[in-house]
């Protein structure tokens, strides 16, 4: 199995919270429940993006449901966590996935979602040459059913998407990976960084101080990846 950088960071973070049962959504060929085979895991998944791609028969999955995700969840369990991986940015309604995902967790449960992170330097440059960012071309001649991507995020989008739906304690996690990659993505990125860091000095209270550490962090600047976590409050 070829290891993405940000997957070992998901499966850090389900240690670190001792998440025991866990909803990989959607589960895509399965690379969670390969890389979580030898241990103790209740695992569930949900697939249904429309791109043919199901876990083979011999990962551990209890149950695998086919699922459209822009659509309401049924038959909410109570998850310790949901791992939604390279996915809301294929999404046409990702407030309902998130809505739905909020519901099947327990209290206190944790969901983790990674996808692309536009706000990266590299990607702004992108999009001030071309009106388009890093994997985000134009889809005139795609089909619903196609790899289209519809949304793309960064760490201040996905922070109020997720606030406003009612999670907390929201982070940006650090991804190991070259960033930047070139001196003019360094220099691009530079006054954000700046910005950020004097409206952390100027932070009101302690989640304003995160929100800005975070946005302000060489991940949200220069990473290809975001690896965000929320939790559905106790």
């Amino acid at each position: 199995m070829h290891i993405k950088p940000y997957q070992p960071v998901v499966l850090s973070i389900l240690r670190q919270h001792g998440a025991r049962v866990v909803l990989d959504m959607p589960c895509g060929t399965g690379w969670l429940g390969q890389a979580v085979a030898r241990q103790q895991l209740d695992l569930d998944a949900l697939d249904g993006l429309g791109l043919w791609e199901f876990p083979a028969a011999d990962l551990p999955y209890r149950q695998v449901t086919e699922h459209d995700l822009d659509s309401p969840m049924a038959g909410a369990t109570d998850y310790d966590a949901i791992v939604c991986g390279e996915a809301i940015h294929l999404l046409r309604n990702p407030g309902l996935m998130l809505h739905g995902a909020f519901q099947a967790l327990r209290p206190g449960g944790r969901l983790i979602i990674t996808t692309p992170n536009t706000w990266r330097s590299g990607s702004r440059l992108g999009y001030l040459l071309r009106g388009f960012h890093y994997g985000f071309a134009p889809m005139v001649s795609k089909q619903r059913g196609d790899y289209v991507t519809y949304v793309p995020w960064s760490f201040p989008q996905l922070h109020v998407f997720l606030a406003h739906q009612g999670y907390t304690d929201i982070m940006l996690h650090e991804v190991n990976e070259p960033k930047p990659k070139h001196l003019a993505e360094y220099l691009a990125g530079w006054p954000s960084r700046l910005y950020c860091r004097s409206r952390q000095r100027a932070a009101g209270n302690p989640a304003e101080h995160e929100y800005w550490r975070h946005a302000g962090s060489a991940q949200a600047l220069y990473g290809s990846w975001l690896v965000v976590s929320a939790r559905r409050p106790a």
